[in-house]
């Protein structure tokens, strides 16, 4: 199973409390943590990107760096690790899409992919006057779907004749091509954002789990939205890998973990929290919100949370028995927490080590 780092891109990370350690979203922080992650083994880092935050007493979010910038930087200074920036499509032309990422694929050919993001943040939009209108978050996957149809074009031919809803090119030319494959990553979670990842992605996250008490529920589950995303691929001839997504909350013993767990919870950004659901609650559809809004001081990401041991044979599980193909995890503390789940984690995984 491959594993990767959710770069702290933004402020605070991916936990909404004033319990965890300040985050300062700094060109040498993600470098560095790409670097010791690349080290370390690694297989890839994803940044995402956001161009407003949540508020609050934190600050949280409204402090980040750029996505496609930052893994232009990170390109030349990294060997081995693969990059993959994310792209809000609201906010970026296809076509100018397809240029800067064949730009970047040139410094790190063959460790480059891209991050679909349909967009559920209205006044993130609305701000820079983007926002298309309330009925975006229905249209989304077919916007995406165009979208994605002209990204590839472009990166197979250097050209696109594509007439659509949403574009309408006139033999549109973006040379060079990228030297390799790009990789295309998704985060459909409901069924019409499934159905886009099989027809139009390489990789799908699945933002569900985390459950380290009941993990034959979690096993079940990510194994059924699996199943579910290759019986839409395989008609159409297509593979596409599965992702987990994971906030690492560990400790040396369970109860540590779990203390460490509460405290963090004790400090929410209430106010952040308020913020960021409200915006969610704005989306009646299903998906990434829809998360948001049940686990929204976790940003919706299945927390882990145990002693290394613990973390690590939940890992084993999903990786063996629901045949998740990769895993990616932020931490409460990216420069302490990294080391420790390097250090103690990562050693007793049997889908990594092949014992």
């Amino acid at each position: 199973m491959e594993i990767g780092i959710f770069l702290p891109i933004a402020k605070n990370g991916f936990i909404v409390s004033k319990n965890v350690p300040p985050t300062w979203p700094t060109w040498e922080l993600n470098r560095d943590v790409t670097l010791k992650c690349e080290a370390a083994g690694f297989d890839f880092a994803l940044s995402m990107v956001k161009f407003r935050g949540f508020g609050g007493e934190t600050e949280y979010w409204d402090h980040s760096l750029d996505s496609f910038t930052l893994t232009a930087m990170l390109a030349p200074v990294t060997s081995r690790i693969k990059l993959i920036p994310s792209v809000t499509l609201l906010s970026l032309h296809p076509a100018v899409a397809a240029r800067m990422a064949a730009t970047i694929e040139a410094a790190c050919p063959g460790r480059f992919g891209l991050n679909i993001v349909s967009g559920w943040y209205k006044k993130e939009f609305e701000q820079m006057g983007l926002w298309p209108g309330d009925a975006h978050f229905e249209r989304r996957y077919d916007y995406a779907t165009e979208y994605t149809t002209i990204l590839r074009q472009l990166w197979a031919t250097g050209t696109s004749d594509f007439r659509g809803e949403f574009f309408k090119f006139d033999h549109a030319e973006i040379k060079p091509v990228p030297t390799s494959p790009i990789e295309l990553v998704c985060a459909g979670q409901s069924g019409r954002g499934i159905r886009f990842t099989a027809e139009c992605g390489d990789r799908n996250f699945i933002i569900a789990g985390g459950n380290t008490h009941d993990v034959d529920s979690d096993v079940r589950y990510i194994r059924g939205v699996t199943e579910q995303l290759q019986a839409i691929a395989g008609p159409l001839g297509r593979k596409v890998g599965t992702i987990s997504l994971f906030n690492v909350i560990a400790a040396d013993t369970d109860a540590e973990a779990a203390a460490r767990f509460d405290h963090i919870v004790a400090g929410a950004d209430e106010a952040a929290i308020r913020t960021l659901v409200g915006q969610a609650e704005l989306d009646k559809s299903e998906g990434m919100s829809e998360s948001l809004k049940k686990k929204s001081m976790f940003m919706g990401l299945p927390t882990l949370v145990g002693s290394h041991a613990t973390v690590a044979a939940y890992l084993d599980r999903i990786a063996f028995e629901a045949k998740v193909d990769a895993c990616m995890f932020a931490f409460p503390d990216f420069t302490r927490d990294i080391d420790n789940f390097v250090q103690h984690s990562l050693p007793r995984m049997e889908s990594r080590t092949g014992r």
